[in-house]
């Protein structure tokens, strides 16, 4: 992605930085009639000024800068990757929310249904077709009421 050109993209900027002749605008000295020191970036008219000289920038290591630039892409990769594992995790808890509203609904229904169909049939394996008793009922809805408790949070 962009990761990898941005070390080159670095090392060009730290290169070129190092070779660039800088520009800088001269700086002019001058004392007037009252004797106060003034500086400009351009000439006094009918004054003799003196050109200031700027120091030269810092040198830079160019080991230490490739060593931070290093620094940079690693903090970067390790930053993409944590990005990348929150937005897994929140996908797998956004999955995990559906199943659970999925489960809850399927809950509800099936407890629904068991209370409004007292005279309820079940078919077995078989394919045979019985009625179960109102205890056996009853103890399902319990255990259905208790799913729908544990689904319907």
């Amino acid at each position: 992605m962009f990761i990898p050109h941005l070390r080159l993209i670095c090392l060009t900027f730290v290169l070129s930085s190092l070779f660039a002749t800088t520009s800088f605008a001269e700086i002019y000295k001058w004392i007037d009639k009252d004797g106060q020191i003034n500086y400009s970036q351009q000439a006094p008219q009918g004054v003799t000024a003196t050109i200031i000289k700027a120091p030269p920038p810092p040198a830079i290591d160019p080991n230490a800068a490739q060593q931070k630039i290093d620094q940079l892409i690693t903090q970067q990769e390790s930053d993409e990757q944590m990005r990348l594992e929150q937005q897994n995790q929140q996908k797998v808890e956004a999955k995990n929310e559906l199943i659970q509203q999925q489960n809850c609904t399927i809950a509800q229904q099936q407890l629904e249904q068991y209370q409004n169909n007292p005279g309820r049939r079940l078919i077995d394996a078989d394919g045979n077709a019985t009625r179960i008793t109102e205890e056996e009922r009853q103890k399902k809805i319990e255990e259905l009421q208790k799913n729908v408790t544990e689904y319907c949070q």
